[in-house]
Parts: C-alpha cells; structure tokens; sequence
C-alpha cells in the first residue's frame, strides 16, 4: 500500500511542477525552479520561457539575487550568562512542605458472622422396597 501511495505521491507531484527533468532553453515555465542550471525563468516574454538571459527592460523576477560576500557576523548570546552557572545547587523551596491531613477514620464495625449452618434433615430416608 505504502509503495502505492509513494507512487502516486510522485506522479501528482511531477505533473504539478511539470515533470521531473528540468526545462531547457526556450521551454515555457512559472518559476525559475524548473529550468535546467544556468537559465531563469523570462517574463519578459509572453508567455515566460526558460533563458541564460532575462529580455533588456524585464523588471519582475521570481526570487531575490543570491548575496554575495558572507553571512552576517553572528550576534551575542540571546540570554545574559546564568550567574549561579549551570552546575549551581538548587534553591531550597519557599516553604515547608505541609503535613499530610489526619489519618483515615477506621471501618464502622467488624461484618457480622455468617448465618448458623443448616440443621441436619430429622431422618435417614427408608431404604428402598425389596424386591421380590
């Protein structure tokens, strides 16, 4: 089931993008993404194609232009250093702890005995008649 779903995971995903191989040179497309390394995506042909060179006056593009240089230099920690330090002991608590509430009460009483046991029948039974 799960190489079922994989599979159709896939094919919805290429037919949203496109397909699965990037776009070549004078292809159309939406966004730069799709076209193969070194082309972007024209807009300022109708409609957009997949070029090495965007077309002299185009102003719209998809994605801001990559930085160049470094990152910025990092900045300080985001939290003043804990002056007890991270190996200090713990604080006591604030107070001490309460004492638990009184003991349970007992039960009511002991459960009363079972009934007497049953008395015996008054006789033996009479053997059966003989037979003769």
């Amino acid at each position: 089931m799960s190489i079922l779903f994989a599979a159709v995971t896939l094919a919805v995903g290429a037919a949203a993008c496109g397909g699965l191989e990037p776009k070549g040179d004078g292809e159309s497309c939406y966004a730069s993404s799709e076209c193969d390394d070194g082309l972007t995506c024209d807009f300022g042909v109708n409609p957009p194609v997949c070029r090495s060179q965007q077309t002299p006056g185009t102003s719209r593009v998809d994605a801001a232009p990559a930085p160049s240089g470094p990152d910025a230099a990092p900045s300080g920690p985001d939290a003043a250093p804990n002056p007890s330090g991270p190996d200090a002991a713990a604080e006591p608590p604030d107070a001490a702890a309460e004492p638990p509430d009184a003991a349970p009460e007992p039960p009511d009483a002991a459960p009363e005995p079972p009934d007497a046991a049953p008395e015996p029948p008054d006789a033996a039974p009479e053997p059966p008649d003989a037979m003769v």
